[in-house]
């Protein structure tokens, strides 16, 4: 899997087809409400008229045939319920409805784009990432983008939905599912994202003195009862945004990031808090902070069964970060602080927000966060190249997001599109990139400064 933009995707040449997905029974009421995200996302799709989307290209050896690409397009959307949800804004709140499986109509239309050599690689893309921001929506049965390109050696799959209705996990199992299901292979039967919303519903409220709470009450007054924001200048007032920049790197490849676990492990530590550890330090080299606070967001599946599932299951995990002079000290520190954090995630923010509403303040619309997905452990197909492709929208944060293939460890930076964050972000993604590779090469230590 790698990660990109609307900005660095190029989708090769050939001929698009689309399909044209329609219900063939009516959609039934669900009882379960909006979680936390789909509420959140909801509301600002109200407020703004666009909250986001996530997309997927795959790319697959040989011209795949039409019937073949539908009938695993039909089983994919038969498989993962959610992606036959919609909602229905109901006075302040919204109704979920749901089409039952086989319910649905997937009919190819062909010719959408011919390309031959008449039409770019430049103009192909564009026409699809046109087609995608019309498309997905929360707010209609169906709401997705489902196409792609054929060419006589080549096919590539273009698929998004409303982020209401995936993750970036939930790719991966999309891209997986598909690849497998055109194999021929068994694909395994997800578990119900329904049901695990209505075991969250059906959980006891979280209590007053619950440890978890008055962890994130500690973390938050620490915070000065804010939400964390980036610490250095990119370029911005109070109640200013910019369009977005992102920034992608190769941080380490297979190599030596087979040498960086190593030096992790030697150190009593993992990986994931060593690349944390690595941007709170750059940051504090820039002239941040000793101690770096941050969002972490963090998937909610916890069954092999949940594994499969297609939806929006994520919490938010706060932490902060230890830049000690001792570099090994701070991996260790960060790592035990990590095992407490995770957690944290699972408990969700309403009950942060109801036990101290009234402390909170937000100065900035976005929230600064850095996220870590290995997509070794998620059975997507190492021959298949597999991109995720996210929307574009203005921000006033800083935002990373950590990777890990069969290639190496990489990272997607997204920031304000200024020239004061742009270089920023320079200094602070170069010092990133210079300390892990430092720590990889390490002849005796980790050393990532």
């Amino acid at each position: 899997m790698k990660l990109c933009d609307v900005g660095s995707v190029e989708i090769e040449p050939g001929e698009l087809t689309r399909w044209q997905l329609c219900a063939t029974a009516p959609a039934v009421a669900v009882p379960t409400p909006p979680s936390e995200n789909e509420q959140f996302h909801l509301d600002a799709m109200r407020r703004n008229g666009s909250a986001g989307w996530l997309a997927l290209t795959v790319e697959l050896p040989g011209s795949v045939g039409i019937e073949r690409l539908t009938a695993s397009l039909r089983s994919l959307l038969n498989r993962h319920e959610v992606l036959r949800c919609h909602f229905v804004s109901d006075g302040d709140g919204y109704r979920r409805w749901r089409l039952d499986a086989d319910s649905v109509g997937v009919e190819p239309i062909p010719g959408t784009a011919r390309d031959g050599e008449a039409v770019s690689a430049h103009t192909l893309t564009a026409t699809c990432l046109t087609q995608i921001a019309t498309a997905c929506t929360p707010f209609a049965p169906l709401g997705h983008y489902l196409a792609a390109v054929r060419r006589p050696t080549s096919t590539t799959v273009v698929l998004a939905f409303d982020h209401c209705f995936v993750d970036a996990y939930s790719l991966a199992v999309i891209a997986s599912d598909l690849v497998d299901d055109l194999d021929g292979a068994s694909v395994d039967r997800p578990g119900s994202f329904l049901d695990i919303r209505a075991c969250e519903e059906a959980a006891p409220d979280v209590p007053a003195d619950d440890p978890r709470l008055r962890k994130w009450g500690d973390f938050l007054a620490t915070n000065g009862w804010t939400v964390p924001e980036f610490p250095l200048d990119l370029g911005l007032g109070t109640g200013e945004t910019a369009e977005v920049h992102t920034e992608i790197r190769t941080l380490l490849d297979a190599d030596d990031a087979a040498r960086f676990d190593e030096r992790v492990r030697t150190a009593g530590a993992r990986t994931y808090p060593a690349l944390l550890t690595a941007v709170a330090d750059a940051v504090h080299r820039s002239g941040g902070p000793t101690e770096l606070p941050t969002i972490l967001p963090v998937h909610t599946r916890h069954t092999a069964a949940d594994r499969r599932v297609v939806g929006w299951l994520v919490g938010n995990a706060p932490i902060r970060l230890s830049t000690n002079v001792d570099h090994d000290t701070a991996v260790r520190t960060n790592t035990a602080r990590l095992g407490e954090s995770l957690p944290l995630a699972h408990m969700g923010l309403t009950p942060v927000y109801s036990a101290f509403a009234d402390l909170l303040r937000a100065a900035r619309q976005d929230v600064f966060m850095m996220s870590y997905v290995d997509y070794r452990r998620l059975g997507l197909p190492s021959t298949v190249p597999v991109r995720q492709i996210s929307s574009t929208r203005r921000t006033d944060a800083a935002q990373f997001w950590f990777w890990r293939d069969a290639d190496g460890i990489h990272l997607r930076a997204r920031y304000p599109h200024t020239v004061r964050a742009r270089h920023t972000m320079t200094d602070v993604l170069g010092l990133v990139a210079d300390g892990l590779h430092a720590g990889a090469c390490a002849p005796s230590q980790l050393d990532c400064g």
